[in-house]
This record gives C-alpha cells, sequence and structure tokens, in this order.
C-alpha cells in the first residue's frame, strides 16, 4: 500500500462504530459522577465512565479553569492556524481568548461531560456541593492529597449526604506515606518512576517521555477503580473511599528492568543506556529512513527465519552471506554496520510498500506513523470508526477519538449519552441546578448574582 493511495483514500470519520440493537441502554446508563478531576490523569478517567453512558458533572471553576481548558494548541477559529504545544503557564491562561478552546481539554473531556461553575469557598457553594453529592453515585477528584478535606468535602461528610457514595480520589503518590503530600505532574511522575530515565537514544542523557503517558495509563486504572467500586457496591449495598495513585502502575511499565534489579540485584544503568532506537533481542531492529522527508520504517528481526525472510525481500544482496551477519549473535555484535546496509535498502522505498513486503514475508515490520497519518490516512482506525466528528456550542464538529472498545450488547460513544465534544465552561450550570436540586431559575440567578456559580 503506498502513502500516495493512503492519501488519496477517502477516510469517513463522520459516522460511528458499529453500534448493538437499537435503543439498547449504554453499560453505565443511570451512573451519575460528580466529577472535581482537573488535567489528565483524572479526567482520562471520567472520560471512559462518560463514553460508556454514564452522567459525568464537572465542577469548574471561571477564576480557577482547569489548567488545560486555556494551555495551547487552542482548536483555531475557522480559517486559522493554531498554535504549537505550550505550557498550562499564568500567561497562557491570561492571554487565552477563550476557556473552551485548549487543544488538550478537548483530548481528555469527551465523553459527553457536563459543566457547572461552583465557588467552593462560598459557603453557599459548598451546601451546593454536599446537595450534589447526596444525588451522585460516585464522586472523583485528582487534586493533590487533602484538598476536599480542606475544603470540608472530605469522605466522612460526603457519607453524610450519601450514605452509599463512592469516593475515588487521585494523586500523584497516593493517599498515604511520606510523599503524600507532595505534588506531581504527568513529566514529573514520569522521572520519579524511572520511566524517563529509560527512554533516549545511545550515550545521550535520557530524553524522557514525549507526552504525558502516566496521565493515560493513571487515568484507565482511575476508570477501573469506579467500575470496580460499582460492582462492589451492586453487590453489597456499600460504598467506600477508593485511593488511585499516578505513579505505582510505572512500575509494570518499566517491564523486564524492573524485573532483573529485583531478583538478580542489578542496576539498569550500562555503558551506552539509555538503549533508545536499539532493541537488544533484535538484529537488525530500529527505526529505518524511509522515502521522503522525515519518513521512517520500523523492523524487528528476531529470528534467522525472518533475517532469510528480510533478505529475500531485499532483492538477496551480496552482503547478506557477509560472516559479520551470519547468525544472530553476529549480528547483534555488528549491528551499527548492519544498521546503514538496511537504511541503504529503506531509504529508497515508500514507508507503507515496504511495511506490507515485509509482513507478508513474515517479517514484523511498520510505518512510523504521526498523528496526521492516524487522522487522515490510517485505514484501520477509519474502518473501526475511531474519530467521531463533535462540536459544541463554540466549536463546529471536530475528529475526536473514541473508546478502543466495541460492545455488543450496549453502545460506546466517543460523545458519551448526549453525543456532545467537550463542555462550554459552566454551560449546563442552570440546567443541572434545576433538574437535579429542584431549584427555581429565579433561585439559579440569586446565586449567580451573589458570586455563588463562579
Amino acid at each position: 500500500m503506498s502513502e500516495n493511495t493512503l492519501s488519496s483514500r477517502p477516510v469517513d470519520r463522520q459516522g460511528e462504530a458499529p453500534s448493538p440493537a437499537a435503543g439498547a441502554p449504554m453499560a453505565l446508563a443511570g451512573v451519575r459522577i460528580l466529577d472535581f478531576t482537573r488535567l489528565g490523569f483524572g479526567a482520562q478517567a471520567t472520560l471512559i465512565c462518560g463514553c460508556l453512558g454514564a452522567e459525568v458533572i464537572r465542577v469548574e471553576s471561571t477564576t480557577r479553569p482547569d489548567p488545560i481548558r486555556v494551555m495551547p494548541p487552542y482548536v483555531p477559529e475557522p480559517g486559522s492556524h493554531g498554535e504549537g504545544f505550550g505550557a498550562a503557564t499564568l500567561a497562557n491562561a491570561t492571554s487565552a481568548a477563550s476557556p473552551n478552546r485548549g487543544g488538550i481539554f478537548y483530548k481528555y473531556n469527551t465523553g459527553g461531560k457536563r459543566s457547572i461553575t461552583v465557588d467552593a469557598r462560598h459557603p453557599k457553594g459548598l451546601a451546593l456541593l454536599r446537595d450534589l453529592v447526596s444525588v451522585s453515585d460516585v464522586v472523583t477528584e485528582s487534586f493533590a492529597a487533602g484538598t476536599l478535606e480542606r475544603w470540608g468535602l472530605g469522605y466522612p461528610e460526603q457519607v453524610k449526604a450519601r450514605p452509599d457514595v463512592l469516593y475515588v480520589s487521585m494523586c500523584g503518590f497516593g493517599h498515604e506515606g511520606p510523599d503524600t503530600a507532595h505534588v506531581t505532574m504527568g513529566p514529573t511522575a514520569q522521572a520519579l518512576t524511572g520511566l524517563t530515565f529509560m527512554v533516549g537514544l545511545p550515550d545521550r542523557p535520557p530524553a524522557g517521555w514525549s507526552f504525558s503517558y502516566l496521565d493515560h495509563v493513571g487515568g484507565y486504572l482511575g476508570a477501573v477503580a469506579v467500575l470496580a467500586g460499582l460492582a462492589h457496591r451492586a453487590r453489597t449495598g456499600e460504598g467506600q473511599h477508593i485511593d488511585v495513585s499516578q505513579l505505582e502502575p510505572a512500575t509494570a511499565l518499566s517491564g523486564a528492568l524492573f524485573f532483573d534489579a529485583l531478583v538478580n540485584g542489578r542496576p539498569s544503568r550500562r555503558p551506552g543506556f539509555p538503549t533508545g532506537n536499539r532493541r537488544p533481542a533484535s538484529a537488525p531492529g530500529g527505526a529505518y529512513r524511509a522515502a521522503g522527508e522525515d519518513r521512517w520504517v520500523v523492523i524487528s528481526c528476531r529470528t534467522d527465519d525472518q533475517w532469510r525472510s528480510l533478505l529475500t525481500v531485499m532483492g538477496d544482496p551480496p552482503w547478506g552471506a557477509d560472516p559479520r551477519f551470519s547468525t544472530f549473535g553476529a549480528r547483534q555484535q555488528h549491528a551499527e554496520e548492519l544498521d546503514v546496509l538496511i537504511e541503504q535498502w529503506t531509504s529508497q522505498g515508500d514507508r507503507y510498500e515496504t511495511m506490507d513486503a515485509l509482513q507478508r514475508a513474515g517479517v514484523p515490520a511498520g510505518a512510523v506513523q504521526d498523528a496526521a497519518d492516524r487522522l487522515e490516512r490510517d485505514p484501520q482506525l477509519a474502518a473501526r470508526r475511531h474519530f467521531t466528528m463533535l462540536g459544541n456550542d463554540e466549536v463546529a464538529p471536530l475528529p475526536l477519538e473514541g473508546m478502543p472498545v466495541h460492545m455488543a450488547g450496549t453502545p460506546v460513544h466517543t460523545g458519551g449519552r448526549l453525543h456532545r465534544g467537550p463542555p462550554v465552561l459552566g454551560q449546563d450550570t442552570d440546567a443541572v441546578l434545576t433538574e437535579l436540586l429542584g431549584m427555581k431559575p429565579s433561585e439559579v440567578e440569586a446565586l449567580r448574582a451573589e458570586g455563588v456559580l463562579s
């Protein structure tokens, strides 16, 4: 498959994943989550729950908006070009034209979430939040440990409002231990767990991960915590406090290096570490240049059969019989010389055509894709309807990524129960207070005039 073919092939992102029988309820239909999460870690958890049908009500602030609402890149106005990635700085927060165009906010806040604004520091605002706890199944938050307790809305107070409430609190170090009071962000958490140390080019300092990977992993485990708590309550009628740590999942992600240290007492630091492009169990193995600017293809040969198949696809070059490459061990020993020869071949061909030819021959290979490739040219994601067009009151529909789960009996939707994109800040305040708490519109307006709903 050539890249030109991929580029010209229409990719239909308008539809949805294959759906169950018409009218089937979503898996978490009837579950209400009062959501205090911010940034990525906690928001990823409630996004998943929303895509599964939970009603997720984000509690936000107009004076202290979620940093990713005002962090570049922003969804641009039609016909304009957006900024590149930027930090959640005060300058960005104050210069943002709108709190409803943060691109990273869009990534973490699909799922049909609703947004209300309440000032928890105001006594009447805190009273409103207690009332909302009383009509919610789950309370989620991702503040620094102890924040809700300082507000007067810790777990004991929640239980007074709703005895079987499920309280899922998510923070970097969890809520016990000597480091509990420390605040982490995704990149700092990755550094502390050793993941940053593992990534980079040989003989260079660690390069780290390009995005907050532990926000995703921790968020998925946060969603598992919600589901497990709901299952326990369905069985026993009891709620509970569930404490989710962002750092601890990284132990599993450390893989064999962590196990090697545990069993053999052998540190991961060694000459040339980090390993970067080199997989020790592959020869040849790595990312090789393909035709075109910044185009790459990954090849990983781990057996002699794969090596011979690679040579066949390459047209059996004479150097294939060189004693330096006759065995797996020899190829590992002369990996750098071998990489040069492999790249002389890969650099002449289209990355997708090379990938397909090698895969047909049984050689593990893959084209290196960037975000535009996955969005616009990936036929597998298109076939899975991975991107769904969703917008809101301020932004026209955009292709937003969905849940990588299709359920035969219950629908899953990127836009959740509302089939809507990420919420405009505070757009659901009036509806939530009148629908769930039975307030009159005049009462809501009076609270707004007092500054309670800010």
